[in-house]
């Protein structure tokens, strides 16, 4: 099973970070990150080298999947493409 990685924006601008194994449950929690980036390589640290893949869920859109270690390693691009997948599908509906 493909472990899924949801971002939530916090009303104070911060970010939550959850990691999942799709099951619903949530198997870790980070809350109050500074940023997505920051949020994907904390996700891909608690996600180690067990997993290759993660889905990315923000704001509760599934928005693809993910190599961990590209998630860990060029977070700020993941996080520019998510952003720009997101603010796509809000024009779109």
């Amino acid at each position: 099973m493909q472990p899924e990685v949801e971002i939530t924006k916090r009303e104070d601008g911060s970010f939550n970070a959850y990691v999942g194994i799709g099951d619903g449950t949530r198997r870790y929690a980070r809350e109050g990150l500074p940023s997505v980036a920051e949020c994907l390589q904390d996700a891909a640290a608690a996600l180690g080298p067990e997993f290759s893949f993660a889905t990315v869920i923000y704001d509760r859109l599934r928005l693809g999947s993910y190599p961990v270690a590209v998630m860990e390693h060029r977070a700020f691009e993941v996080a520019d493409e998510l952003l720009t997948k997101l603010s796509n599908r809000r024009h779109r509906a």
